[in-house]
C-alpha cells in the first residue's frame, strides 16, 4: 500500500511530459484555438440573446465531444471505467473538480464580454489575470508538480507579455473613440472587464488542477471530460433557474457552425492539460497569450467585427509576447543576451 501511494505521487509530481518546444507549439495552437472560440461563443450569445445559453451549449457539446471520443479510444476508454474507483480512492482533493466551473465561467465571459467590449480588451483583462496568478500558481508548484522558483527573467516575461497585450489593443482604443469603446462609458467598460479579468485570475487555478487530475488518471481525456462534466451541470443549473424566470428556452436559434465553440474548447483544454507538466502555468500561458493575439489577428483580417483594427502596434505586440516567451523561457538568442 506504501508503494502504491508512492508511485502515485511520484507520478503527480512528474507529470505528463512533453519536449519543451513541442509544448510551446501545442499551447500556441490552443491559443490560435481560444480566439476562434471566442468569437464563436460571443457571436452564438448574440444570435440567441442569451449569454448562459450559448455557455451551456458551448460546454454541452464539449462534454458529448470528449465523451465520445474516449469511448472510441481503448485508452481513454478504460481510463473512463476506472473513473470511479480512482474518485472514490480520493487521489486528489474533490475540490479540484471545481475547475470545471471555472472553465464555464471562462465560457460565459467570451459570451458575455467580448461582443461589447471586443476582443482586444477582452484579452488584456484575461492576460492582466493570468500573469498576476500564473506565478502563484508555479511557485507553490499546483501546476507542474514541483515549484518554480519567480524569478526575475519569469517576472519579467510577465510584464512584456502584459505590455504587448496593451499594445496589441492600444490601437483599438483610438478606433472606438477611446477607452469607452463602441459607444461604452467607461465605468461600464471597466465593470464587463471585470468579468474576463476574474475569469483570468482563475484560469492559471484551472489549468493547474486539471493538469495534476490527468496526471492522477493518467490521461488528459478524463481530466477535460471531468472539466467539462462539472461544468455543464453547473451551467444547466444556472440556465434552469433562469429559463423558469424569463419563460423561454430556445438554444437552437443560431447557424450550425456557431455550435463549434464546445468541440473546439475540448481540444483547447487538453491542450493545455498537456503542457503545463512540461513547461509551467506561467509559460503555457504566455503561448496560449501568443497564440490568442495571432489568432485574433487574423480573425480581425478575415472576419472583421466593428471595432477590428490591424496595423503595426497589433504587429508589436504579438512580437513582443514572442519575446515575453524567450525570456520567461530563459532561452534568448544569444545575440541579445550579449547586448544585455
Amino acid at each position: 500500500m506504501q508503494s502504491q501511494r508512492s508511485d502515485r505521487t511520484k507520478a503527480v509530481r512528474e507529470g505528463i511530459r512533453l519536449p519543451a518546444p513541442l509544448a510551446l507549439a501545442l499551447a500556441l495552437l490552443g491559443g490560435v484555438g481560444l480566439a476562434v472560440q471566442s468569437r464563436l461563443n460571443s457571436e452564438l450569445g448574440i444570435v440567441l440573446e442569451d449569454r448562459v445559453g450559448a455557455a451551456l451549449v458551448s460546454f454541452g457539446t464539449g462534454l458529448v465531444a470528449v465523451f465520445a471520443f474516449a469511448m472510441l479510444r481503448p485508452g481513454p476508454r478504460a481510463k473512463l471505467r476506472e473513473l470511479p474507483a480512482v474518485l472514490a480512492r480520493r487521489e486528489y482533493p474533490r475540490w479540484w473538480l471545481v475547475a470545471g466551473v471555472i472553465g464555464a465561467f471562462y465560457v460565459f465571459a467570451q459570451a458575455a464580454t467580448v461582443g461589447p467590449i471586443g476582443l482586444s480588451l477582452f484579452t488584456i483583462a484575461i492576460v492582466t489575470g493570468q500573469m498576476a496568478s500564473g506565478l502563484v500558481m508555479d511557485r507553490i508548484g499546483l501546476g507542474p508538480g514541483r515549484k518554480i522558483a519567480v524569478s526575475r527573467s519569469r517576472v519579467a516575461g510577465a510584464m512584456l507579455a502584459f505590455a504587448a497585450a496593451v499594445i496589441a489593443a492600444s490601437a483599438h482604443f483610438a478606433a472606438n473613440g477611446g477607452p469607452g469603446g463602441a459607444g461604452l462609458g467607461t465605468g461600464l467598460l471597466v465593470l464587463l472587464m471585470l468579468i474576463p479579468l476574474v475569469s483570468g485570475l482563475l484560469q492559471s487555478v484551472q489549468q493547474g488542477m486539471l493538469g495534476q487530475i490527468g496526471t492522477v488518471h493518467g490521461s488528459p481525456v478524463i481530466s477535460t471530460f471531468l472539466n467539462f462534466a462539472t461544468g455543464t451541470a453547473a451551467l444547466l443549473a444556472a440556465w434552469g433557474v433562469q429559463a423558469m424566470a424569463a419563460g423561454r428556452a430556445d438554444l437552437m436559434a443560431g447557424p450550425w457552425w456557431l455550435y463549434l465553440g464546445g468541440p473546439l474548447g475540448t481540444l483547447i483544454l487538453a491542450s493545455a492539460t498537456i503542457c503545463v507538466a512540461s513547461t509551467g502555468v506561467l509559460l503555457t500561458s504566455l503561448a496560449v497569450i501568443c497564440g490568442q493575439l495571432a489568432g485574433s489577428l487574423v480573425l480581425d483580417i478575415a472576419w472583421p467585427s466593428a471595432g477590428s483594427t490591424v496595423g503595426p502596434l497589433t504587429l508589436a505586440g504579438i512580437a513582443l509576447t514572442a519575446l515575453a516567451m524567450l525570456v520567461t523561457a530563459g532561452k534568448l538568442p544569444a545575440w541579445l543576451r550579449r547586448r544585455g
